[in-house]
């Protein structure tokens, strides 16, 4: 005959394995909404029905809003009382703003360490740009979608490309500006509609030789053409589609 424990009594361990595998689930889903959310899948906007997601992720509801409450405190996702969760919006303003003040503090760090560079700043730009050249920027079969290896070498090359300035708060400044813009510069992607697609790696290879040959103003001149070409395609995609509360199914 099987005896069923007090709850005190029972083994620790197997509520440890609960714990453990409903945070298991709720790492998936919350993996799963933002890659979705990031790839383009769901629109900005774009209503997000837990039930559905609960449906298309077998898990619990409980699951589902847990996840969706942290893609909220990530800003990638808003909790509306009464009205449930949506995608951010995409703002036109709030992204020329950041853009310019990306522009503005980015610059002048690119153009201080350029200023100071020496063969170690340079020999670190060079292995960092060849690993962001080496790593896939999409997956097979997912053409919109950036992978996390190339986002995580993208954001390394930036790092790198301003590392030899001197000024440590222009440094984090522009690292915290970075990650504002994160979301922007993932749905750029997605939503280019230009007939000629975008040669990102031209780009960085552009700001890389700018930077190796010291040229300062050419490096910053071509860092804000990198962050203005982002916002241009979103600008674009904003005024030929609605951005702002379309209903995508999960």
């Amino acid at each position: 005959m099987m005896v069923r424990l007090p709850k005190e009594e029972r083994p620790i361990g197997s509520v440890a394995a609960k714990g453990s595998a409903a945070r298991s689930l709720g790492a998936a889903v919350h993996a799963g909404v933002r890659a979705a959310i990031l790839g383009g899948r769901f629109e900005p906007g774009a209503r997000l029905s837990p039930r559905e997601l609960a449906v298309e992720f077998q898990v619990s509801l409980s699951v589902v809003r847990e996840a969706l409450s942290r893609l909220a405190e990530q800003g990638l996702v808003v909790a509306m009382p009464q009205l449930g969760f949506s995608v951010v919006d995409l703002n036109i303003d709030d992204l020329r703003d950041l853009t310019r003040v990306r522009v503005l503090i980015e610059g002048e760090a690119l153009r201080d360490a350029v200023l100071h560079a020496d063969v170690d700043y340079e020999s670190r730009l060079v292995a960092a740009h060849h690993r962001l050249a080496r790593t896939p920027l999409t997956a097979e079969g997912t053409p919109a979608t950036i992978t996390e290896d190339w986002a995580s070498a993208h954001a390394v090359f930036h790092d790198t490309l301003i590392s030899a300035c001197i000024s440590s708060r222009l440094r984090e400044m522009a690292a915290r500006l970075r990650d504002q813009s994160e979301l922007y510069r993932r749905w750029s992607g997605p939503f280019d509609t230009a007939a000629e697609p975008r040669d990102v790696a031209r780009e960085h290879r552009e700001l890389m030789e700018a930077a190796l040959d010291h040229d300062a103003e050419r490096a910053v001149d071509l860092l804000a053409a990198h962050f203005g070409l982002t916002t241009s395609i979103l600008i674009d995609y904003a005024t030929t589609h609605d951005a702002t509360g379309s209903e995508a199914s999960a």
